[in-house]
């Protein structure tokens, strides 16, 4: 009983940071860049979380694509603004050559919540659960937080605070991305060619 409480007590504590941290990028988020480049070579780390349907997912379930991982919450009004551009972002590029896939993990337990959120307001990409806030490490330090990982599994490009998903302008810079990691991927280096 202890043990549960002091989980309730520490999960009560990241939610009520992570809302200060939604009211800060809220009013701060007014005219941002579309995404930021994150330098070097970031390997995504690794997780399996419960999808609103209660299976076990991985982030390796999606390698060889692109990822575009959203942390966002119920209660957090930009997340739930975003929501229906992220789903017609994913429409748009997962169907165009199936190499963009959209991910939703919801932050903090609500499974009940989340899945009466979806029926009210539904989505086309997979909705995982972080019920225990397990991904803490992933440098999530406000809501929304959306991560664009490679094929390769490297966290490339990052956005912290509401975005306009679906706009013109977003959806011409992740064609533009995944189109140059494509020509990069066909390009083999001469080392390679010189050992075989």
């Amino acid at each position: 009983m202890v043990v549960m409480q002091k989980l309730k007590d520490s999960v009560g504590l990241k939610l009520g940071l992570l809302l200060v941290a939604v009211l800060i990028i809220s009013a701060a988020s007014s005219k941002q860049q579309l995404l930021t480049k994150v330098n070097g070579n970031l390997k995504a780390e690794s997780f399996t979380l419960m999808n609103i349907h209660g299976q076990d997912v991985s982030l390796s379930d999606y390698e060889g694509k692109f990822v575009l991982l959203n942390f966002w919450a119920t209660w957090c009004p930009p997340c739930v603004k975003e929501m229906p551009a992220l789903s017609k972002l994913h429409d748009a590029l997962s169907q165009e050559r199936g190499n963009l896939q959209v991910v939703g993990i919801h932050v903090g337990p609500a499974l009940v919540t989340v899945n009466q959120f979806l029926r009210d307001r539904p989505v086309s990409f997979d909705v995982l659960i972080d019920s225990d806030m397990s991904l803490a490490s992933w440098d999530v330090a406000g809501l929304p937080t959306t991560f664009l990982i490679s094929p390769s599994g490297e966290i490339i490009y990052k956005a912290i605070g509401e975005r306009e998903w679906d706009s013109e302008e977003m959806i011409q810079l992740l064609k533009e991305i995944v189109h140059k990691y494509e020509q990069l991927t066909l390009v083999t280096p001469l080392s390679a060619k010189a050992e075989t």
